[in-house]
């Protein structure tokens, strides 16, 4: 007899995609094979109009003698521009924060407080 559970894959799930480098016993992306006839034409240029490095690497360039490291950017535009804004933002709190002394923080929250109705005061429970 046959059981259902005959064919159930085991492990963990493996995902394609994500982070550039597959990981270790990861799923990488297929890369797309080249028809024959189009690749016989083109045989004789270069191959790669790129260095050689693929998109997502980490590539190593020489200027002057002083070796940097190029980190290719696979984010979006809309990714690139929420980073910008919570930099902004971090940037503009921390000046804010900077900017007050804590006998400053603490005149103003005691400003505050006593604009406050009443209605927030802790009410008197029990005789006194």
């Amino acid at each position: 007899a046959m059981s259902s559970y005959d064919n159930v894959m085991r492990g963990g799930l493996k995902l394609k995609g994500g982070g550039g480098l597959p990981t270790v016993g990861g799923v990488g992306k297929k890369k797309k094979k080249k028809s024959k006839k189009k690749d016989a034409g083109a045989e004789g240029g270069a191959e790669d109009a790129g260095d050689g490095a693929p998109a997502g690497e980490l590539t190593l360039g020489e200027e002057d003698g002083v070796r940097r490291a190029y980190v290719v950017d696979n984010r979006t535009a809309a990714e690139k521009r929420y980073d910008e804004q919570m930099e902004k933002n971090q940037e503009r709190q921390i000046q804010k924060m900077a900017s007050k002394s804590h006998r400053d923080k603490v005149r103003d929250f005691n400003e505050y407080l006593s604009k406050l109705s009443e209605h927030h005061d802790i009410p008197k429970v029990g005789p006194g």
